[in-house]
């Protein structure tokens, strides 16, 4: 679902605060991205939950770098959606696939914790790893342009 929030809407609501731009700590994040990849790759045909994972904190973290590369950062309460919130107000209508697929990705790793019962098949893994290299990539490149 695409967002229709904005910074200052996310600031009033207390879902995002200001931070003084930190691009070690981006590149930091938008690295661990990259490696949450490669980690999701090695586990997809042993671990179907965990190669899902990984590429869901992959596109977290690339998401947390987003943030920090705006010079904002999210508060403590939900903060995993508002990552997803902040990356579709940046990133906009032209990405609205990635975010909606972002977005399930979210919903869906929350039932794999707290309801643990509920299965991961493979092609879920794959197809979250394809969306979570190309919403990677996209913010990777895109912060490349403010921070080369």
């Amino acid at each position: 679902m695409i967002y229709e929030d904005s910074k200052e809407n996310l600031l009033k609501q207390g879902l995002i605060k200001r931070c003084p731009v930190d691009w070690k700590a981006v590149n930091n994040l938008i690295k661990r991205a990259y490696t949450d990849l490669k980690t999701a790759e090695r586990n997809i045909s042993d671990d179907e939950e965990c190669a899902y994972n990984y590429a869901y904190n992959a596109m977290l973290r690339s998401g947390l770098a987003l943030m920090f590369s705006t010079g904002f950062r999210p508060e403590i309460k939900d903060k995993h959606l508002t990552i997803v919130k902040f990356a579709s107000l940046i990133l906009g209508i032209k990405f609205r696939k990635i975010i909606n697929d972002y977005d399930f990705m979210r919903r869906k790793r929350h039932r794999f914790v707290y309801e643990p019962d509920i299965p991961c098949s493979g092609k879920e893994a794959s197809d979250a790893l394809r969306t979570a290299k190309k919403f990677v990539d996209t913010i990777s490149k895109m912060i490349k342009t403010k921070n080369p």
